[in-house]
């Protein structure tokens, strides 16, 4: 009898034993589920971007082209030596910096050799005049007294004065063969070139650049440097074809310094006539009056456009493909075709929106059409 209740005892606490291990396992199989199930959610939430948007209102605008370039003068002549002499002091310095008025003498060479063969070209010039005198009056009565006269008048130190008129073919055929007529233009022709050895400033300028000194030998041919109106200058800018139909002769122009936080005012002067192929850009040339600039400085600029009508202004970075841009639609990206109408610096005008529409205001990894995004408000 005690063997059959021994026997019995094991059998409960192995059935007990068994119950217990099924039973934490369901538990456990439950807890694993649920935890599985907590992970699922956490992942779908996970997947949905949070994201910023703004609404589309259609209005009236006015844009703007921004433009950019760099300074050039617009008056600006290279100074070159048409003769060869040593250079003498002038009243200023030969100096970069310095200033000259319109017509002041601003450099001089020595010009000793060529006044002493003037000179020694009108001598023979008169020498040969003067023996001319007795066969004048002779055979030319009617006109002896003019070229008497013209000797009398005669000065070495003054610009030759023209020659008396020939009354009949023969005086003039007399004159010629005595090679009168070529010595009096050989001495005209020395008498401008001695003009060549004073440079004088042709119109109000600085010397931006100087490239000899005083006391220096200088050769025909030579650059002595540049003279440089102070105030006339140009802005050379590049303008989209699109945008070039907003630029009229004449238009006013705002530019300003980025380097010096300063403003001027300038005016559309001219447009050049070649098209850049790789960018499809024309050039636009805006002159200011200014003491303040020099060459060499890089100015922006805009212009206002013409008003456009019922458009949307977004950044210009929002555009994808040329002609679209995220919207949100029930919480999910969509690409909505537009027409864009102007592109600024860094705007963009569009049509295609509707009022209040979400547009997507920026940039989300992986972006395509139909991802789940909740807008931050």
């Amino acid at each position: 009898m005690n063997k059959i209740l021994r026997k019995s005892s094991v059998v409960i606490g192995f059935i007990i034993l068994i119950g217990g291990i099924s039973l934490a396992s369901k538990v456990g199989n439950t807890e694993t589920t649920n935890e599985k199930k907590e992970d699922s959610t956490e992942s779908t939430a996970a997947k949905v971007n949070y994201v910023y948007s703004l609404k589309a209102q259609n209005e009236t605008l006015s844009s703007e082209v921004i433009i950019s370039g760099k300074v050039v003068a617009r008056q600006k002549i290279d100074l070159y030596s048409e003769v060869t002499g040593t250079l003498n002091k002038a009243g200023k310095e030969f100096r970069e910096g310095i200033s000259f008025s319109a017509n002041e003498l601003m450099l001089t060479l020595d010009d000793t050799e060529a006044q002493l063969e003037l000179q020694a070209s009108k001598s023979q010039l008169y020498s040969a005049l003067v023996a001319l005198l007795p066969d004048l009056e002779n055979d030319y009565a009617d006109n002896f007294q003019a070229w008497k006269d013209y000797i009398d008048a005669f000065d070495l130190k003054k610009p030759i004065q023209e020659l008396p008129k020939t009354k009949s073919a023969r005086e003039k055929l007399y004159i010629g063969a005595r090679n009168i007529e070529n010595q009096h233009i050989n001495i005209k022709r020395q008498e401008y070139r001695l003009t060549k050895y004073k440079i004088y400033a042709p119109f109000n300028g600085v010397l931006s650049n100087a490239s000899t000194y005083e006391g220096a030998l200088v050769r025909s041919g030579q650059k002595l440097g540049e003279l440089t109106h102070p105030s006339r200058y140009e802005l050379e800018a590049t303008v989209s074809l699109y945008d070039v139909q907003f630029f009229k002769r004449g238009n006013k122009v705002t530019l300003y310094s980025e380097a010096t936080n300063e403003t001027w005012s300038g005016t559309v002067a001219r447009f050049g006539k070649s098209i850049d192929e790789k960018t499809q850009t024309q050039k636009v040339f805006i002159t200011i009056n200014s003491s303040k600039l020099n060459e060499g400085m890089f100015l922006n600029g805009k212009i206002t456009t013409k008003a456009l009508g019922e458009v949307v202004q977004l950044p210009r970075k929002l555009l994808i493909n040329n002609n679209q841009v995220y919207t949100i639609e029930h919480g999910k990206l969509k690409l909505q075709e537009i027409e864009v109408v102007k592109v600024d610096h860094n705007k963009m005008y569009i049509k295609g929106l509707k009022n209040d529409t979400e547009v997507l205001v920026q940039a989300v990894l992986g972006a395509y059409n139909g991802m789940p995004v909740q807008i931050i408000q």
